[in-house]
């Protein structure tokens, strides 16, 4: 065999691989494309930002679990000249999408596009408001929360309010979503806070009582680590029969509070949240508390804490009136 047969047998075959290889690649990069990326249907609320890089957005879907190759979907991106057709906004995926429907949905013009953030310590009556600012019915959502029927069907209590149950959290509601399937997200999200503390999947008058705590420890403690401590305090006042005195409580059912406490306020027998001139706990909670106050009021810490003040971010605890009554003249709290 000559010298120019061998170079002609050889680009073919080389030709024939190349195309085989290529072959190979369409057939893996097509079966990628309509692959899901899992069998798991769970839901997957990605924000996409105004300008975002497609790198970015990649690396978002990888890491949620989304696509299973970042590389392939890149390219599927360029290839379809997809890139300028990717809508900001709130995007809601599946786990088990196939890299097509990922495509589809980045290129929808997505109706989760609302994201509402609720803050830790909100009481119902912010968290509507935020809702109203958004576009939702807050009205109707305060309805809701003081509805006592509802209340009960959803806690097995016989409660009036929601006030506690309503955990904070970052949410993303669809534009025209109902009141009440938003009391039922953030209702679902407290009970997923509340057994991953407890073990336990149902609530009793006890663990009631333990939720006002909690919610009168978030509005006192700003610093996690001071949790527990505000928790002792509350439950050794409570143990001595002593007046909780906690000025959160009162301006929870001070209606004409304006940013600080009078004096009559303080004395005041309409206000059924005064501690200071109730015993015992408030009837509801007076927000809703966070995972970590929550956790406090179920694990307080061991001491024999009666007192504390609040000195700008620093909390100290005192075992005596004489010694609490020390440090309020040397901070200067009032």
């Amino acid at each position: 065999m000559n010298f120019y047969k061998k170079i002609i047998i050889f680009n073919v075959i080389a030709f024939i691989l190349f195309l085989c290889a290529g072959g190979w690649v369409i057939y893996k990069f097509n079966r990628f494309i309509h692959t899901k990326a899992s069998e798991n249907k769970q839901k997957v609320y990605i924000e996409i930002n105004k300008g975002e890089h497609i790198y970015d957005i990649v690396r978002k879907l990888k890491k949620d679990g989304i696509i299973t190759r970042s590389d392939w979907f890149y390219y599927y991106i360029r290839l379809s000249s997809a890139d300028k057709k990717i809508k900001a906004g709130v995007h809601l995926f599946y786990k088990n999408y196939t890299p097509k429907e990922v495509l589809k949905e980045l290129e929808s013009s997505n109706i989760y596009s609302v994201k509402v953030r609720v803050i830790e310590g909100w009481t119902i009556d912010k968290i509507a408001n935020l809702l109203t600012s958004k576009g939702f019915d807050g009205d109707k959502f305060i309805q809701l929360a003081d509805n006592s029927t509802l209340s009960k069907q959803l806690t097995g209590l016989n409660i009036k309010t929601l006030e506690g149950f309503l955990f904070p959290d970052t949410y993303y509601f669809a534009k025209n979503e109902k009141p009440l399937n938003i009391i039922y997200v953030m209702f679902d999200r407290f009970k997923n806070v509340f057994n991953k503390i407890t073990n336990r999947h149902y609530l009793n008058k006890d663990d009631y009582k333990k939720l006002i705590v909690a919610s009168i420890i978030e509005k006192e403690a700003s610093d996690d680590k001071d949790k527990p401590l505000v928790a002792s305090v509350i439950y050794n006042r409570l143990k001595k029969n002593m007046y909780l005195q906690m000025d959160s409580t009162v301006i929870y059912g001070d209606k004409t509070f304006n940013g600080s406490l009078t004096k009559s306020a303080l004395k005041s027998r309409d206000n059924r949240y005064n501690t200071y001139v109730y015993k015992g706990l408030p009837q509801t909670p007076i927000c809703n508390p966070s995972e970590s106050s929550i956790y406090a009021a179920y694990n307080p810490a061991k001491t024999d804490y009666l007192f504390f003040i609040s000195n700008k971010d620093k909390m100290i605890f005192s075992k005596t009136f004489k010694e609490h009554i020390r440090w309020i003249k040397k901070y200067k709290v009032h």
